[in-house]
């Protein structure tokens, strides 16, 4: 298959890239740095060198380079059969995207909603196809749709849970609307793993990358990723997220914000 990991030059995906790879697949991993970029080729190179691995580099708090980064792969005329959605960042500090956003938001879901729109004729050139939403047990439990963009004041944990929040509503809206695509989309908690986000917000230690990317390899690779759509898994099992994520208003609100704040049409 080819699959496209954002994010993957660190932690849970970049060890998914590695993983998948080792299962013979062909990899596309996306990060900001050319240097890390060639770091984890060589690093995945170096413990299966027959690994099939093409880099992709994009700055996501820019949907310029989202745009530019997309427009690259589309390119390669490839089709696409896992998109997996993993690139976050936890931001201690109250920042905002080259395109105006606060830059958690814009990261954690602006950038992979933009993405996956622009990929998805590729998606479905390669289906049936997999989309896979990376998102946290740490999900707000109410989303206020006037202040997504910091307008009542910064919290970097609320910022945080408020971004994974919109990863699953964004994961159950779009299961809905491409379902007669043959595209499935879910989403998961990796668990609480050794990462620069968990080290830098939490201040601590988690699992390792290895069980971190182990519900992300498994949706990717086993049928239960193809043939079930629009579900939160937690250690390869469906459970339940936060209530705030099933509500279809959410749901609604939250697409149509976001493709007005992407330049997108319905």
């Amino acid at each position: 298959m080819n699959i496209l990991i954002t994010g993957a030059t660190d932690g849970i995906g970049k060890q998914s890239a590695l993983e998948l790879a080792q299962a013979g697949h062909q990899i596309f991993i996306h990060g900001r740095s050319s240097e890390r970029l060639q770091e984890t080729k060589n690093w995945i190179l170096n413990q299966f060198s027959s690994a099939k691995i093409e880099t992709l580099i994009a700055d996501f708090s820019s949907l310029k380079n989202v745009k530019k980064m997309a427009d690259s792969l589309i390119a390669k005329k490839v089709k696409l059969n896992v998109l997996i959605n993993n690139a976050g960042v936890f931001e201690k500090k109250l920042g905002y995207s080259k395109d105006g956003f606060e830059l958690t938001f814009a990261i954690n879901h602006l950038a992979h909603f933009y993405l996956t729109h622009l990929l998805l004729p590729l998606l479905k050139a390669g289906s049936p196809s997999r989309i896979i939403n990376i998102a946290s047990d740490a999900q707000a439990n109410y989303i206020d749709f006037d202040a997504l963009n910091a307008e009542k004041g910064f919290n970097s944990y609320d910022a945080y849970e408020l971004s994974k929040l919109c990863n699953v509503l964004f994961t159950f809206k779009l299961a809905k609307i491409l379902k007669p695509d043959g595209i499935s989309v879910n989403g998961l908690h990796p668990g609480v793993i050794s990462t620069k986000i968990l080290h830098s917000g939490w201040g601590m230690g988690g699992g390792s990358w290895h069980s971190g990317a182990a519900t992300t390899v498994y949706l990717a690779t086993n049928d239960e990723g193809i043939d079930n759509s629009g579900f939160y898994y937690v250690r390869k099992l469906k459970e339940k997220a936060s209530p705030a994520a099933y509500s279809i208003d959410n749901q609604d609100n939250l697409w149509q914000l976001s493709l007005k704040m992407c330049g997108l049409k319905d």
